[in-house]
Formats: structure tokens, C-alpha cells, sequence
């Protein structure tokens, strides 16, 4: 009997598979989000420290597998409350608080390249986006960068104006992320 349950659990080992934990890591206090805009007249950037994030990972943080970002609009700061004031308005914050960000895919290119494709939702309008991020891990801590390019127009936003002149309506979107 004993050599029959033995075998019965060799069999059940051989034919499990082995699935590492992965583990929910949250952002910390030192991660941010920006924007890059331009005007004819001036260029600027907002930037937020308050979001919300998190990536799943190995306890290692070796391997991530997907990652969550949320940031509520009227935390950017451009150090100009009259600009600030305007984005809120012109991207209808109120109606549409946060831009959201989720992973359907995290390939590897290198170590501490990544490719990153997933769901933007900004102004109520969701699109698939793709990005290049680099990893960097020290100290038990992780360190994802990168940024892309989105269009107002894409999202149903009339590029904000200055004295009658557009903003350009293709604006660049960084994150520093720690965890």
C-alpha cells in the first residue's frame, strides 16, 4: 500500500507543474508620472507623484508579468495653477478624473528591456498602446522608465490654445516608477 502511494504521488509530481509565487508589489513614494507638452511660445511639463501602482512579479522582482498604473489628472503639477486649471478643464477631469494604464503583455528583450503592450484609458476613450521600458534592480528595489507618445485628438481632446494658437497635439508621456 505504501509503495502504491508513493508511486501515486511520484506521478502526480511528475505531471504538476512547477509555477512560481508571484507576489503584488505596490509603487513607492518616490515613482512619478509627467507630461511634455509644447506651444509655440513655450514648452512645459506636469508632473505627478501621487498614483497608483502596482506590478506582479517573482519575490525576486527578477520577472514581471503585469503591471497597473492609475494617476488622477488634477495631481499634475506644472508649476502654473492658471495651466493647470486648463488641463483640468480641456481633459473634463471632473467627468474623467484618472488616466489608467494596464498590462496585457510584458515581453523581455534583454535582461532590463522590456516590451510593454497594454490598455490606455485617458478621457473615457481606452486604446491599446506600446512602449520599450528599462529595469533596473538595486537593493531589492525596482526601477522601471520609460515614456511614449500619445495624441489628444486619439482621445477626443481639442489641443488646449494660447492667444488663438494650438498647443501641438502629440505629447509625451515619462515614468520613473519604484518598487
Amino acid at each position: 500500500m505504501k509503495k502504491i502511494y508513493f508511486i501515486g504521488i511520484c506521478f502526480l509530481l511528475a505531471f504538476t507543474p512547477l509555477s512560481e509565487k508571484r507576489i503584488k508589489v505596490n509603487a513607492n513614494n518616490l515613482s512619478s508620472i509627467s507630461y511634455d507638452m509644447s506651444h509655440p511660445f513655450h514648452d512645459w511639463t506636469g508632473k505627478s507623484n501621487k498614483l497608483n501602482s502596482a506590478i506582479i512579479c517573482l519575490p525576486n522582482k527578477d520577472s514581471i508579468s503585469q503591471v497597473a498604473v492609475s494617476v488622477n489628472i488634477s495631481s499634475f503639477d506644472s508649476e502654473n495653477s492658471n495651466r493647470d486649471s486648463h488641463v483640468i478643464e480641456v481633459t473634463e477631469a471632473l467627468k474623467f478624473p484618472n488616466v489608467s494604464f494596464i498590462s496585457s503583455e510584458i515581453h523581455y528583450n534583454t535582461k532590463n528591456t522590456l516590451n510593454i503592450k497594454g490598455k490606455l484609458t485617458f478621457h473615457g476613450i481606452s486604446k491599446i498602446i506600446s512602449f520599450t521600458a528599462s529595469k533596473n534592480s538595486k537593493d531589492n528595489l525596482a526601477n522601471i522608465t520609460g515614456e511614449f507618445n500619445l495624441k489628444m485628438t486619439d482621445f477626443g481632446i481639442t489641443p488646449p490654445t494660447l492667444m488663438g494658437v494650438s498647443t501641438q497635439d502629440e505629447f509625451k508621456i515619462k515614468f520613473n516608477m519604484f518598487f
